[in-house]
């Protein structure tokens, strides 16, 4: 993933990066849309005009991604660690939580209101708003920025915390800017992305790329070795940006330390797990290499070629929730996407539930 270029973007996407700085924004839009590109160039934007500002999101990943994506410039921060700072800045103590990292949002309110806060902080940028919990806005529009720009996909949540566009709405947001176009995803693997798209809320984007030669397919590995082969061997042949998206944090590791042994020294290998060691600033997601993650840290980034492995706890599709996280996960490949059956093989009504032999080749 790279930043484009202001001349590289289209109609729809100038029209968010040129909007009035000193108006709040909303803008909601398909997976491929730009989103997280647009909230990075609208903070630069915003920067160039001198203005104080923040980009919020929802987990370590995202935040990494984005400061990458501005070259390190960038203050960007999780939501978790950016209420709790903002918490204790103010009021010397710690932010008041219903439970670990479920926030007492009308008691935060309620303290900000009390003290008769007026927000410092000229500019809020939200990237992926659908996986902040609906407190959260009505906060931050009173008391977070003086105008905040939010971008979201409803269809894409993946949060049980999460915000519906209308939650956002009724915070106090303007009507939505609507993206329309899927700039990711070859038209293949859009097509198996969409089988998963049941929502009435936002309809899939109109994709912009040409198939792509690549039929997405699902393999059957039998042992974690068998997959990393098939990793190093995709690697090995073409040296890209590759996702491993497993569902254990044990997975996530295991696979990581197999795919060193099976490729040269010096290959960029991360894995990261949420509360784990290593920093996610510290994962270099923009260059050549291998990412094993776990599908919650996957939100809001893109890779060449997916391996999607974390399969078991949404199949079959009996929720909207799982309809989502597959529509999500799938959406991460732009050129190349696996789903992979293994070590732990599916159930019949699991492999009933994926696209057909003519969108998923077996």
């Amino acid at each position: 993933m790279k930043l484009p270029k202001l001349d590289d973007l289209a109609d729809e996407q100038m029209v968010v990066y040129e909007h009035d700085p000193e108006e709040s924004l909303f803008v909601v839009g398909p997976p491929g849309s730009g989103k997280t590109s647009l909230a990075v160039l609208r903070a630069k934007f915003l920067r160039e005009l001198d203005k104080k500002l923040v980009l919020v999101t929802r987990n370590k990943m995202l935040a990494a991604l984005a400061g990458q994506l501005d070259g390190e410039a960038l203050v960007a921060k999780t939501m978790s660690a950016f209420i709790a700072k903002t918490y204790y800045d103010r009021f010397a103590r710690n932010v008041p939580e219903l439970s670990p990292y479920v926030y007492d949002w009308d008691t935060i309110i309620g303290d900000f209101a009390a003290a008769e806060v007026v927000p410092t902080l000229e500019h809020l940028v939200i990237d992926e708003g659908q996986n902040l919990p609906a407190g959260f806005f009505r906060w931050a529009v009173r008391f977070g920025a003086q105008t905040l720009t939010i971008f979201a996909d409803e269809d894409q949540t993946t949060d049980s915390l999460r915000a519906s566009l209308q939650d956002i709405f009724d915070a106090g947001m303007p009507v939505p800017i609507r993206l329309q176009a899927n700039h990711r995803n070859t038209a293949e693997i859009a097509a198996v992305a969409e089988h998963f798209h049941r929502s009435q809320v936002l309809p899939p984007g109109i994709v912009q790329r040409r198939r792509g030669g690549e039929i997405p397919r699902l393999v059957q590995p039998r042992s974690w070795e068998e997959l990393v082969a098939l990793v190093a061997t995709r690697f090995q042949n073409r040296a890209q940006a590759i996702g491993v998206i497993v569902y254990r944090r044990d997975d996530v590791l295991q696979v990581q330390e197999k795919l060193v042994g099976a490729l040269p020294p010096g290959t960029r290998i991360d894995a990261y797990v949420n509360g784990g060691k290593g920093a996610a600033e510290d994962i270099r997601l923009l260059d050549t290499g291998i990412t094993v993650l776990s599908s919650e840290s996957v939100i809001g980034l893109e890779f060449h070629a997916v391996y999607l492995q974390d399969l078991d706890r949404s199949l079959p599709c009996n929720s909207t929730e799982a309809f989502r996280r597959m529509y999500m996960l799938c959406a991460r490949a732009r050129d190349n996407l696996t789903l992979v059956d293994g070590p732990f093989a599916l159930s019949a009504s699991q492999i009933a539930d994926l696209p057909g032999p003519a969108l998923l080749a077996r």
